[in-house]
């Protein structure tokens, strides 16, 4: 049913139908179903960026071969607390599900986890993966390279991505509080999405490829995206980069390809973690502890013309609320995007 200019979709009806393209892609049934998960979390949360608007690009990738249909994870080095794995250029997605399932059973020994990966692609939005951890009382932590979009303080020339990376720490009868970002003023994702609506972006995000300021959506996406916090930010980013792409001896800075380079395999590389909190404190007293504390921020005076102070993932978790019971809006042109492909693939979209 459409929503004034948006459609509104099911998560169900959208899950079934990434499942079913990305099946006639060649993807094996529960890899496709692990794929659809990931996209359609983000869409619940509000992450519409990272949710199934990047399907046409992976399908892309499928067909041109950079992308592998069938994931083959192999495990070159393991301690009893760590591991690297090869991605053999398979689905992210996947990739990260399992490697962060790793992670989560190596903490329930060692009390604290990292298993780092090569050779993989992009991996959607980065809070899926460490809020894995939540249901088993650990605090989770993934981090990614991405393709070059950034330049590092003084430089004009792109070297390496906006780098995302998310912390979930769960807490008692408050929601876990969910750190998810990149390290540039905005995602690339929300650049394309004003790009397809046809509206500008506000000052500040993005400088054309001469290092000039601007506002036109597809002069930022050939430019650079600005870091948060300048120098800060490119240093975040950088480490990112060295804790994942140098560390797996992966692709890293400008080496890494994006989703939209459909015909080279992108050599992304990732990193997670999982900290039992058994292994640091009772459990039971570290929930209360956080309530205690979310509750001590939400109530703090607020600034003139605030109503309500929000925790990092908060946003996220009543959106996911409200769009578990009224739909996922989706633009007119994901739609359609989205409807093509399925008529490319024969499979029907179902709203």
């Amino acid at each position: 049913m459409s929503a004034g200019p948006k459609v509104v979709a099911r998560h169900d009806q959208l899950e079934t139908f990434c499942v079913q393209v990305l099946q006639r892609l060649g993807v094996p049934q529960e890899e496709a179903e692990i794929t659809a998960r990931t996209l359609v979390a983000a869409n619940l949360r509000g992450v519409d960026t990272h949710g199934v608007t990047r399907l046409p690009a992976y399908a892309a990738k499928l067909k041109g071969g950079a992308l592998k249909p069938s994931v083959n994870l192999t495990t070159e080095k393991e301690t009893i607390a760590t591991a690297l794995l090869d991605g053999h250029d398979g689905i992210g997605q996947v990739i990260s599900y399992r490697a962060m399932q790793m992670a989560i059973r190596k903490a329930k020994e060692a009390g604290v986890s990292y298993v780092a990966v090569k050779n993989s692609n992009h991996l959607g939005a980065c809070a899926y993966y460490p809020m894995m951890a939540l249901e088993y009382d650990m605090i989770g932590f993934t981090a990614t390279n991405a393709s070059p979009r950034l330049a590092p303080t003084g430089g004009v020339e792109r070297l390496f991505g906006n780098n995302p990376w998310s912390i979930a720490v769960p807490a008692g009868r408050r929601p876990p509080v969910v750190l998810d970002m990149a390290n540039s003023v905005v995602a690339a994702g929300k650049i394309r999405t004003l790009q397809r609506e046809g509206k500008p972006i506000p000052e500040g995000w993005a400088l054309n490829k001469h290092g000039e300021p601007t506002t036109d959506p597809a002069e930022a996406l050939k430019g650079i995206l600005l870091a948060i916090g300048g120098y800060k930010g490119y240093g975040i980013a950088l480490m990112v980069d060295l804790l994942t792409g140098v560390l797996t001896d992966s692709n890293f800075g400008p080496r890494v390809k994006g989703i939209d380079q459909g015909a080279e395999p992108a050599g992304t590389a990732h990193s997670f973690m999982a900290i039992d909190l058994a292994a640091f404190t009772d459990v039971a007293a570290f929930k209360a502890r956080m309530d205690a504390y979310v509750d001590e921020i939400k109530s703090s005076k607020k600034a003139r013309g605030s109503e309500v102070i929000y925790l990092p993932g908060e946003p996220e978790h009543l959106r996911l609320r409200e769009r578990m019971e009224k739909g996922i809006p989706l633009q007119a042109k994901v739609v359609e995007e989205l409807r093509a492909i399925g008529k490319d693939l024969g499979v029907s979209i179902g709203f």
